[in-house]
């Protein structure tokens, strides 16, 4: 209607306008005026809007009210009528309305009305002369917005309430349409229903009053838009059928009309004045009427004039609204930037309006950046444990070198140095622990690394991808020849984005200067590892090596020219680089495509920017492979200039990601380029529409589902009849769609590879579960594009139009500075460093060069895989900084160039510390040992002079015990020869009372008696002898007990220096006696379970005996009733035979069995 508004193009209004002032300016003269008003309104869910007067808080929410009035017809109360002198005044107004008119974005136009609008033109003509010519005339040009189907256009909320009162009023515009076709007939009595919307309402006159109406039907010359074209013909065939009768509109015959309708009202009014009716209302109209009667052209122009500069007015404090909105917006974005509160930006950034279309990648910020935050408390926490740890050990280090200094200047040392080693051993096992916290810091702060590092490519993309929509919206524009919005809105969001993008920059650049600091804190011992080294060399350890690296690190700083038997340091830390670091242009697509180029597949190289990059129809394939599975294949990405490479991030290739920004460029390979629609336009159409339109374009055209019975129907391929075609019919597609998905997936190989499709026909045609079946478009585009590509120069793709998720596990980098020599990157020379690679399709790996990195700056990289998941298919992005720009006019903390505050350094010290200790350790065990060796001499010793005491004592209690028995034989003696003197006495008696009763016998007697007493006498010497010789035995007796109690005392020194070697041996006793008892505990336990199994054993042995013993009666019985058997059949033979002889009249005998 409007188009372009200069060219020989223009629509119909810019002509309207210009015609009717140019026939204005023919007839105008000195008598004849004209005078030509004009007003826009618009009809919004079915509320009446005034476009040239701003919407604001006074607005009412009713809108506009329609009246009626005779003589004026239908008229729309409080509507501006400004008055025009010039056809770009008309513009001018247009421009100023179309403005405020309501649009939005649909899937079917990216402007698309949302209401009806009226363009009303007034002419007044007054001629001096002649009254008769007095009249006036008004034109309506409207603008109807389209009928929408929500299945199509994609309408959601408010979008779907608008596109429903859209319908509904063009609704009631056909039934007024069909009722006047019907009265033009020759119906006269029917009903027509203008009060059902506001559109015919308000149309009412142009359609069945005193007017001439043209209406013009557009048409769309597609196909697929045949039924919406029909059904708009048949509207205005119905149109064409309304008569009309238009009459001259006289000004005089319009006054005269007023003033019998105020006469009317004002009988009304005194007839109701004395009742209790309303009469305000009827006061109302009467006082409109007047005014208008009253009303002149001077009036109006007077009117207009007041409109236009309460316009202007309005335009200007609009101005300055919006200055000051301007003025504000910076405040608070000076306020953001000096606050510097990362997590107050982007709650800032959320709140403000413009971004929608990056909202799914903007509202997981708020949570990186509470991960961002605790793990940068995290690691302040981690350092600050690690601080307290090192302040320990080097107490004990320092407490160790003073009690060394003070045994060297000729102290004694206690216990024999063990608390010396003690505190030696104590201060190693520290160490070893605070070199895992320092380990465990350093992964710590690698994950805080990563984590900043992969947010600023998102930011990065999506300022990129707001700036490409920007460019391509402003070129549309230019394109259309319409006048560019306002962008205020969008212009805050890319201000707060790049103050994201800055306090991002700025934050890590300030947390990892002061974690250097906290380094350069945890490092400070090298003073302290002198002294240890010269202590250590002191007790006789071999510490010249550590003498010669400690001597270095305390003259070079700790730099990374310092020499160290472990793997050399990187020329820039960790520290600097996580601080330095910037993505090179991948992910936000800065670098250009024409710097990626590969071994093979140059096709897909704008596919493997991280995160697929901004313009996703540039990354259909969601990243790259290579023709072949080979190690020798290769991406090449050239940096554009010198660059200080720090880390990469590497994601996988999901072919059948599900993701539906990744679905558009697949269906862009599949069509061809002749095809009346665009991948765009297909792509808005409904779900089930969008899924019919791809298996035609894959499998109609190249046949990529496998052929066979069942296949699709010629009604199954047309889409027009399986729109018509009941609800059971689609189900019976898709499922055959399915069912020719899944044989072609098997006919592939990839059953085991793929994840089976998780989508029924039910979730199509209700649209959900959309992610399955974006994976369902996906690979009927694959499959497509396979079947496409076959026999052609492309065709030998590899990996690429597989459509098996796709990671690299192991990968090489190689560098070079002129594109010519490359050189791997490695820590050895020549040898190139295997990175590990990702260990999913879509998780994003951080991967630091560490001390890998390239020893200069360097322009081109090239990225080898070695090992990989299904193919080597994969997406990165390249972190790093321009060369010079670690140089000292940086602004960059003093920190981050100070080689004595990287981590690294802090660990190789650490290390050197823990070498010296492990060598001072381990002489001062080797003395220990020494002086253990010869404790255990002397013990020996000492063992021995106790055996060889007791071996004397044991010959001396020996000797004693036969003198004890030779002893015990004289007495035995002495008792015998003294039995005897008794019995010679008893004799004696006897004799000499025989003496008086024998005298013959004294002579004998006599004689007897003297050699009696002559044998007693020697038996009593005898007795002598033995008793001195008992003396003697008793004398020689203690002597030998003295010489016992003397061996007693030397036994009981050897016994307490032996209690004093076995207390030493007591607690390792303890300690075995302890896990003894454990062992015994485990034992006993162990022997249960033995006898339970045991006993269990025996069970079933019995058991399998009375099984034998069962069994063999069983056995028995069997034989038995074999025998029995035998003999039943054997008497039934003979039986047989006596029947057979008795048939033959032979002679039977039978045998009776007794038994």
């Amino acid at each position: 209607m409007m188009a372009d508004r200069k060219s020989d193009d223009r629509g119909l209004v810019p002509r309207i306008s210009d015609n009717l002032f140019q026939r204005v300016s023919k007839l105008s003269s000195d008598t004849r005026k004209f005078l030509i008003c004009c007003s826009f309104l618009e009809i919004y869910n079915e509320i009446v809007y005034d476009l040239l007067v701003p919407r604001g808080k006074n607005t009412p929410k009713t809108g506009l009210e329609i009246r009626e009035g005779k003589g004026i017809g239908v008229y729309v109360k409080d509507l501006q009528e400004i008055v025009v002198d010039s056809s770009d005044k008309v513009l001018k107004l247009i421009d100023q309305g179309f403005e405020h008119r309501a649009t939005a974005a649909t899937q079917m136009n990216a402007t698309s009305s949302r209401s009806h609008c009226l363009f009303i033109i007034k002419m007044h003509q007054k001629d001096d002369l002649n009254a008769g010519n007095n009249n006036f005339s008004k034109m309506n040009l409207v603008d109807l917005a389209g009928s929408e189907r929500a299945s199509r256009t994609g309408a959601q909320g408010d979008t779907l309430k608008e596109g429903a009162n859209i319908n509904k009023s063009l609704s009631a515009l056909g039934n007024v349409i069909n009722a006047l076709s019907s009265m033009a007939s020759g119906n006269k009595k029917v009903f027509i229903p203008y009060r059902n919307s506001k559109l015919t309402r308000v149309l009412q006159e142009s359609l069945g009053g005193n007017a001439l109406t043209t209406m013009m039907a557009a048409l769309s010359p597609s196909k697929t838009n045949a039924d919406e074209s029909l059904s708009t013909l048949n509207y205005a065939k119905r149109a064409k059928t309304i008569k009309v009768n238009a009459t001259k509109n006289d000004e005089a015959e319009q006054i005269a009309k007023l003033e019998e309708e105020v006469e009317a009202l004002r009988a009304k009014l005194a007839e109701q004045a004395s009742g209790l009716a309303d009469t305000s209302r009827y006061e109302t109209q009467i006082q409109e009427m007047e005014s208008f009667m009253k009303q002149t052209w001077e009036d109006k122009e007077r009117q207009s004039q007041e409109h236009e500069e309460e316009r202007k007015r309005l335009e200007q404090e609009a101005l300055r609204n919006m200055e000051r909105l301007n003025e504000e917006r910076k405040r608070r974005l000076r306020l953001l930037e000096d606050k510097g509160d990362l997590e107050l930006t982007v709650q800032e950034l959320k709140a403000l309006q413009g971004g929608e279309r990056w909202t799914p990648c903007t509202s997981g910020w708020p949570t990186q950046i509470s991960r961002l935050l605790s793990l940068e408390n995290r690691v302040t926490a981690q350092c600050r444990a690690a601080t307290l740890l090192k302040d320990a050990v080097i107490h004990d280090v320092e407490h160790w070198c003073e009690k060394r200094r003070q045994v060297q200047a000729g102290g004694k040392e206690e216990d024999g140095g063990a608390g010396l080693r003690m505190l030696l051993q104590q201060a190693e096992r520290k160490v070893g622990t605070m070199i895992r916290e320092f380990e465990s810091l350093s992964k710590q702060e690698q994950e805080l690394a990563a984590e900043v590092a992969l947010w600023m490519p998102q930011v990065q993309r999506v300022v990129a991808g707001i700036a490409l929509e920007t460019s391509e919206e402003k070129e549309e524009k230019t394109e259309e020849g319409g006048k560019e919005a306002s962008n205020e809105v969008s212009e805050e969001y890319n201000e707060v984005l790049g103050l994201v993008l800055r306090q991002v920059d700025s934050r890590r650049m300030k947390v990892w200067g002061q974690i250097a600091e906290d380094h350069k804190a945890l490092g400070d011992f090298v003073g302290q590892l002198q002294v240890l080294v010269d202590c250590s060399s002191a007790i006789g350890a071999d510490v010249s090596e550590l003498m010669e690296e400690t001597k270095l690190e305390l003259e070079v700083g700790g730099s990374s020219s310092s020499s160290s038997r472990s793997r050399p340091l990187a020329l820039h830390g960790e520290e600097a680089s996580a601080a330095l670091s910037l993505p090179l242009g991948l992910a936000a697509e800065e670098l250009p495509d024409g710097n990626i180029s590969a071994s093979s597949n140059p096709q897909a190289c704008t596919s493997v920017r991280l995160f697929s990059g901004v313009n996703r129809m540039k990354c259909a394939f969601g990243g790259w492979s290579p023709a072949q599975d080979q190690a020798s294949e290769y991406l090449q990405v050239d940096l554009g200039k010198a660059t200080w490479v720090s880390s990469l991030a590497l994601q996988g290739r999901r072919p059948l990601s599900g993701d539906w920004e990744a679905t558009r460029p697949l269906l862009a390979e599949l069509l061809d380029p002749g095809d009346p629609l665009p991948p765009n336009r297909i792509f808005k159409r409904p779900p089930v529409r969008l899924i019919h339109d791809i298996v035609v374009a894959a499998h109609v055209r190249h046949q990529a589902l496998a052929a066979g019975k069942p296949d699709f129907s010629s009604e199954q391929l047309d889409y027009k009849q399986l729109q018509n075609a009941d609800r059971q019919a689609k189900v019976d597609f898709f499922e055959l769609l399915l069912a020719k998905a899944g044989h072609a997936m098997k006919g592939a190989g990839l059953q085991d590879k793929v994840p089976a499709l998780k989508v029924s026909p039910s979730d199509i045609l209700g649209g959900k579960n959309t992610v399955e079946s974006n994976r369902l478009l996906q690979l009927l585009c694959y499959l497509g594009i396979r079947k496409k590509l076959e026999g052609s120069a492309e065709s030998e793709c590899g990996a690429l139009l597989d459509v098996s998720d796709q990671w690299v596990t192991k990968f090489t980098v190689y560098t070079s500075e002129q594109g010519k020599d490359w050189s791997p990157l490695s820590t050895q020379e020549n040898t190139p460093f295997v990175f590990d690679g990702c260990a999913d399709a879509e998780t994003v790996r951080y991967v630091p060069l560490c001390t890998a990195q390239p020893s200069q700056a360097v322009r081109y990289l090239r990225f080898h895989a070695q090992e990989w998941q299904n193919h080597p298919g994969f997406r990165l992005e390249v972190f790093g900084w321009a060369d010079g720009k670690i140089k000292v006019e940086t602004p960059i903390p003093q920190s981050l160039r100070d080689h004595s505050c990287r981590l690294d350094v802090v660990l190789r010290r650490a290390k050197l510390l823990q070498r010296c200790l492990s060598l001072a350790s381990t002489a001062m065990s080797e003395r220990w040992r020494e002086l253990q060796r010869a404790e255990e001499e002397k013990a020996q010793q000492a063992m021995a002079e106790r055996t060889q005491v007791e071996q004397q004592l044991q010959e001396t209690m020996a000797q004693l015990e036969e003198m004890r028995k030779a002893y015990n034989l004289l007495q035995e003696q002495v008792s015998h020869s003294e039995q005897k003197l008794a019995d010679a006495e008893a004799e004696k008696l006897r004799m000499g009372v025989e003496q008086d009763s024998t005298q013959s016998h004294l002579q004998s007697l006599e004689e007897k008696l003297a050699q009696a007493l002559e044998e007693s006498q020697q038996e009593r010497d005898k007795v002598r002898d033995l008793e001195s010789k008992a003396e003697e035995m008793k004398s020689s007796n203690e002597d030998l007990q003295q010489q016992i109690g003397v061996l007693t005392e030397e036994r009981d020194l050897a016994r307490a220096r032996e209690e004093m070697l076995f207390d030493t041996l007591a607690a390792k006793e303890e300690e075995l006696l302890n896990t003894n008892e454990g062992y015994c505990y485990l034992t006993d336990q162990l022997n249960e379970l033995k006898d339970e199994h045991a006993e269990k054993v025996d069970e079933c042995h019995r058991t399998i005996e009375s099984l034998n013993e069962e069994k063999r009666k069983l056995l028995a019985e069997g034989l038995q009733l074999r025998q029995d058997l035998g003999d039943a059949k054997r008497r039934a033979a003979e039986a047989e035979k006596a029947v057979q002889r008795a048939e033959a009249g032979l002679p039977v005998s039978f045998r009776v069995d007794k038994s």
